[in-house]
């Protein structure tokens, strides 16, 4: 159920339900060894249903794709370990309704510690699985994603509950405590929804009436449908030419129209090149005079590489060029190159994909840097900074996501409070052919749109492409493995909503909350075996 919740299914009330079965074979069992092994099954499934696309056992082209993802779904289920144990030591120590309290708060706020640490994967967060119910999700620019997975257990925990109650007949199906109950959790069921209809009506009025008139901006996206297996080794300028062509057919288009985009995006690694480098000077050359030509700014993306002037101070990780002995380092960038601006300010990709495009703390383990992924997008070392662009006609200020970044929340954010009036997204989602995988990145995007109150342009090689709205909804979206160019006007903001202002507050509250409650099961624990000490001592 809770694999069938997620994106491309549309059934996200599974979610709502899923754990229900696990917590009833939970309550029936008494070590916490046991408790494991059944939770590692059911996570496992769950796991195979939602993770299966990681191997791309689609077309079976990468020996380490296909061992890495099945080393993610086998490995990764270990880490649920922490929620289930900290719910078993619990239910022990306070209780089976003080367990059932704290298990939306251990269960969000190991989501959010799985978030902080370059092993995080949060593209399970169980929040997910409710994007495509727009209104359900408009609450989330208050508490973020994690107030939907919080929501999830919630609903879990009240559907347990009224189960086991009937179940064990302590409470009658016609009986007042079952009747309300039921009420209750139609009540917390419905609830978002209503709330977020309401908001969605209230957007559509100010709209319509005129209320609300935004600065915009013209974006155009350059879908080119490269294969990303081949474009490292075969067809480098065959793909940067084509996508000089279709910006040009596009620009061209919109002239005739009246119109002309301001900006145009190129997605992740469109030009596979060094060419920020001085080696690269003629091929940037030639990139500029053609984009000067056409007269618009592009935002591609792109390789750079950093060399270290003084290798000794290199980081560990940093690789070495054989011949001089130099210590350089390679980023997955983004860079705006815009007609009549010389300086080109580039972004490095900050959060990396474990082990695929970085080793977790490359800097201690530097020696497993062999652990690659050997299509040109291993062992990248972390930008150094967050980068804020500006477009220099409409002074527009934005951020980029490049690929994975895009499913960390409050990271995203972060570009928001640094000033970015709009967010694009700039990814590759073609490695895994026509799985879940691009349908589950495409929609996780809606949620950072939500959550910061921006629009988004995405921009991916092969699909899919789209803009979303402040509120969700989604634009243009485009076929996957087709070649398309979109234009859109979208707005720009300065105001914050309350989650970009303050953050992932709440995922830190169920931190601090099930802190409380594992301090409280380890005092009951002390004061049960003082009691037993001093029952000993008195008997004897």
């Amino acid at each position: 159920m809770l694999g069938l919740s997620f994106p491309p299914s549309q059934l996200g009330v599974l979610a709502c339900f899923g754990l229900v079965p696990l917590l009833v074979v939970l309550a029936d069992l008494q070590t916490l060894g046991s408790a494991l092994r059944y939770s590692y099954i059911a996570v496992f499934v769950f796991h195979v249903i939602t993770l299966n696309w990681t191997g791309g056992y689609a077309h079976g082209k990468d020996i380490y794709m296909m061992f890495a993802g099945a080393v993610t779904m086998i490995v990764h289920p270990v880490f649920y370990f922490i929620p289930i144990s900290a719910y078993v030591f619990t239910r022990r120590c306070l209780g089976p309704g003080a367990a059932l309290i704290a298990l939306p708060f251990f269960w969000v706020g190991y989501e959010y510690s799985h978030s902080l640490t370059e092993w995080s994967f949060p593209w399970l967060t169980i929040g997910n699985s409710q994007s495509y119910d727009i209104a359900r999700m408009q609450f989330i620019s208050t508490t973020g994603v994690y107030g939907l997975s919080l929501w999830v257990l919630l609903i879990n925990v009240l559907a347990f509950v009224l189960y086991s109650r009937l179940a064990h007949k302590r409470w009658t199906a016609l009986s007042s405590k079952s009747i309300s109950f039921v009420i209750l959790l139609v009540v917390c069921y419905f609830a978002p929804s209503i709330h977020g209809a309401f908001v969605l009506s209230q957007n559509a009025r100010v709209e319509l009436e005129g209320g609300r008139s935004p600065k915009t901006i013209r974006v155009g996206m350059m879908q080119s449908n490269i294969d990303p297996w081949e474009k490292w080794k075969l067809s480098g300028p065959a793909a940067i030419q084509l996508y000089l062509d279709l910006t040009r057919s596009l620009v061209a288009r919109e002239k005739r129209e009246g119109h002309k985009p301001d900006l145009v995006l190129w997605p992740e690694t469109a030009i596979p090149y060094y060419i920020l480098q001085i080696s690269n000077h003629e091929l940037l050359a030639y990139i500029r005079e053609r984009l000067d030509s056409i007269g618009v700014a592009v935002l591609t993306g792109l390789p750079h590489m950093v060399m270290y002037a003084d290798s000794e101070r290199a980081p560990k990780s940093a690789r070495q060029l054989l011949k001089s002995g130099e210590r350089y380092d390679t980023f997955n960038a983004a860079a705006l190159i815009q007609p009549g601006v010389q300086d080109i300010p580039w972004y490095g990709k900050m959060k990396m994909v474990p082990i695929a495009e970085r080793v977790p703390y490359a800097e201690a383990f530097h020696f497993l840097d062999l652990l690659q992924w050997n299509v040109g997008i291993g062992g990248w070392q972390i930008g150094p900074d967050s980068t804020i662009f500006v477009e220099a006609k409409t002074e527009t200020r934005f951020s980029t996501m490049i690929c994975y970044e895009s499913t960390y929340p409050d990271f995203v954010a972060s570009f928001v409070r640094k000033g970015a009036e709009f967010i694009a997204i700039i990814t590759i989602d073609s490695w895994w052919d026509k799985m879940s995988g691009a349908y589950q990145h495409a929609q996780f995007a809606i949620f950072r749109a939500v959550e910061n109150r921006r629009w988004i342009a995405r921009c991916a090689v092969g699909g899919i492409s789209c803009f979303i709205d402040p509120y969700g909804r989604v634009y243009d979206a485009t076929d996957l493995f087709t070649q398309a160019t979109l234009v859109k006007t979208i707005g720009r903001s300065t105001e914050l909503s309350f989650y970009t202002d303050h953050g992932d507050w709440l995922a830190v509250a169920t931190l601090f909350l099930s802190g409380m409650f594992l301090a409280a099961g380890v005092g009951e624990r002390f004061r049960n075996k003082q009691r037993q000490s001093l029952w000993t001592s008195s008997t004897s």
